[in-house]
């Protein structure tokens, strides 16, 4: 069983929706630009146009590729407050719920003339309205964000749009339609065909969260750079789509703060590999959802508090992968100090250990807001590698070759490339905008009888011409 996206979004928040929600970036606009017809090397611009996409729409497909991405970005953030509202215990005493059951209940007690018109039709709201249970734990939250709270969840949800003292429970009812519809169609439906799952993820809404797992991936493709180049010193590293995890789709774990997992682990493996000195690095993350933005920003101005939990739990019928399991215990130790943490947090059975981040190494992060879609840096043609993990899959075919054009731009002469999108067409664009594949490799996490738990990672290099 291969694990699946929904870790970390790279899209563009609609601009007023930001100014209200979050307030202006630290960082300005100045050091992007929107992508031009011409960065397009010649193979993906006759690939566009066989598409519908010729040098005279360019401009008309851009503006809807970030029309479509604010969409999809209000869409996951609400998804998150969904997902927050079946499982976590901070709100209410109320069982949670787990989301994946409570689609499978929804879509199954409809008809089955309702029941093929809710998994093809993304407008159909099913007449019935909220199952019992679901409601009341909205409404539960609704209530609890309307009053002052210190919870770090519980205050990012007040901050999004339509979660007042006016909301009503029936206002989210299109959001739980839109999960229970994802959800049924992945875990049930698909029947675990790997692409008809991977297609879904090309018109969901874009999640923001983050787990440690795709960091193992991360850490043998480093390993890989490390063979390939063992004089090799990265100071330049870009993360796209860090994430951080505010409520994930299933295994909450609202014990602690919201976390941004990705850049600590990137710099955790470089240490650990003697790929990068504390010293010279800087790990730079661009993800155009504010809240993440802000949270890679506070690990630079604040430190922090790393606590570990793996990202599946490990039992006597599933066990880790050695390789795995060694990798989750040594996180962290090479970019802080092992710390003690309260029983809240250490009870879960995921938890792993805590880590105070050292400030030499929270000085190495930074972030700004670009789309990879369709923005690059200023000062591109400058990153030793590129990071993506989680976020290609949420990208149609020219998407993807817009992404791919952009992230090659970042990347210098000899620079790599990393990530976990296995789709059939990526070799072949990638090899377009002159950062071919070089390597491949399975990353196991654990197993069963029937399964093994894997994610695969690929590696690009940019040519030196």
């Amino acid at each position: 069983m291969r694990i699946t996206a929904g870790c970390s979004s790279l899209v563009l928040l609609a601009a007023g929706l930001v100014a209200a929600v979050m307030g202006p970036s630290s960082l300005t606009a100045a050091r992007t630009r929107r992508i031009q017809y011409p960065d397009l090397p010649p193979v993906i611009q006759k690939s566009l146009a066989v598409n519908g996409v010729s040098e005279q729409r360019f401009p008309t497909f851009i503006a809807q590729v970030e029309a479509a991405t604010d969409r999809r970005i209000a869409e996951g953030d609400r998804e998150h407050l969904i997902y927050y509202a079946l499982q976590s215990a901070r709100f209410t005493n109320r069982p949670p719920i787990e989301p994946a059951l409570s689609a499978r209940a929804f879509v199954e007690a409809l008809s089955t003339e309702r029941r093929e018109r809710l998994l093809t039709d993304p407008t159909y709201l099913p007449e019935q309205g909220l199952p019992p249970a679901e409601r009341t734990r909205i409404a539960d939250l609704l209530t609890a964000l309307r009053k002052e709270t210190a919870d770090a969840r519980l205050a990012q949800f007040r901050q999004m749009p339509g979660t007042g003292e006016s909301a009503t429970v029936e206002q989210f009812y299109p959001d739980y339609v839109r999960v229970a519809r994802f959800l049924y169609r992945k875990e049930f439906a698909a029947g675990g065909d790997a692409v008809s799952i991977a297609t879904l993820y090309q018109t969901r809404a874009h999640s923001s969260d983050t787990q440690i797992d795709a960091g193992f991936g991360v850490s043998i493709g480093l390993g890989l750079v490390r063979a390939l180049e063992p004089a090799l010193r990265i100071r330049k590293v870009l993360v796209v789509g860090p994430g951080v995890d505010l409520a994930p789709r299933t295994d909450l774990i609202d014990a602690s703060e919201p976390q941004s997992y990705q850049p600590l682990a990137v710099a955790d493996a470089l240490l650990s590999r003697s790929l990068a000195a504390a010293g010279d690095l800087v790990v730079h993350s661009v993800d155009v959802n504010l809240r993440v933005v802000r949270a890679v920003e506070r690990i630079a101005r604040e430190g922090l508090t790393w606590h570990v939990f793996a990202g599946i739990r490990e039992t006597r019928d599933h066990a880790f992968d050695d390789d795995y399991r060694a990798y989750v215990r040594e996180l962290g130790r090479a970019i802080g100090t092992p710390v003690s943490a309260s029983s809240a947090v250490t009870s879960d059975s995921r938890y792993a250990h805590s880590i105070a981040l050292s400030p030499a190494t929270a000085r190495a992060f930074s972030a700004e807001r670009l789309n990879v879609i369709t923005e690059r840096l200023i000062d591109a043609a400058s990153f030793d590698i590129v990071i993506v993990t989680n976020v290609l899959t949420y990208f149609d075919d020219r998407e993807l070759a817009l992404a791919l054009s952009n992230i090659a731009g970042m990347m210098r002469p000899g620079g790599y490339l990393l990530h976990n999108e296995s789709r059939d067409s990526l070799p072949g664009m990638a090899s377009a905008c002159g950062i071919p594949v070089i390597q491949m490799r399975t990353a196991n996490l654990g197993r069963s009888k029937s399964q093994t738990l894997y994610d695969t990672v690929w590696l690009h290099r940019k040519s030196e011409k």
